[in-house]
């Protein structure tokens, strides 16, 4: 199951809608809990017994399950019950492998002067927990939301310099003290030949390590 608080789209198959929602929790092979769905910023009331289809994705996996509308909570707050579903699909989506780190990263909505604002504790700062050729997922504060471009600088292990990698959110995970963003980045903005070096470098030597990342 998809870690708690993932932004979710529910598939109304009937009506042919698509909701906004997030995962809050669930009661293995009982329920399934999501926050009231919306569309276009405005809340949805399911009727009972309808049969939905719910995807989401997390770290460069796609879930999807089906299940049917239970009720609905108003107070003390506004929840969605699903049934469990009787099976979780999964898909993997990278096309690459990806690498273990905890890069400390500067991350803006917008291009950024790295060499200024390095040193700079007060910056935008966040963490990259993992790299591929084609993405990212790091880890801050402040709040982004899915298909929002974010810019982001950082330091790789070599020594070479990340500037500005443009990405674009694809997934988000709210998280108590932080937020959890999937990037999948743009070659329209900064050099990707850097990190594309540092990438296949380590993927080699993991690999012939054995180590699993």
């Amino acid at each position: 199951m998809l870690p708690v608080g993932t932004s979710i789209q529910l598939v109304d198959p009937v009506n042919k809608v698509r909701l906004n929602s997030r995962l809050v929790g669930w009661d293995e092979n009982q329920c399934i809990l999501v926050d009231q769905p919306t569309r276009g910023g405005q809340s949805v009331q399911l009727p009972k017994n309808l049969p939905i289809v719910g995807r989401g994705m997390h770290e460069g996996r796609v879930w999807g399950f089906q299940a049917v509308v239970l009720f609905q909570t108003l107070q003390p707050f506004r929840i969605l019950y699903l049934s469990y579903p009787k099976k979780i699909e999964e898909v993997t989506l990278r096309k690459s492998e990806r690498i273990q780190t905890k890069l400390r990263t500067v991350v803006t909505p917008r291009k950024h002067e790295f060499e200024k604002i390095k040193n700079d504790a007060d910056a935008p700062w966040g963490v990259v927990r993992n790299l591929s050729l084609g993405g990212c997922s790091f880890t801050c504060p402040f709040r982004f939301e899915v298909n929002m471009p974010v810019f982001l600088s950082f330091e790789l292990p070599d020594g070479h310099i990340a500037e500005n990698i443009m990405g674009f959110v694809r997934n988000v995970t709210r998280e108590q003290n932080e937020n959890v963003y999937g990037v999948q980045f743009d070659n329209r903005c900064g050099s990707l030949d850097d990190l594309s070096g540092f990438v296949k470098l380590a993927s080699k030597l993991f690999s012939k390590s054995g180590i699993r990342k």
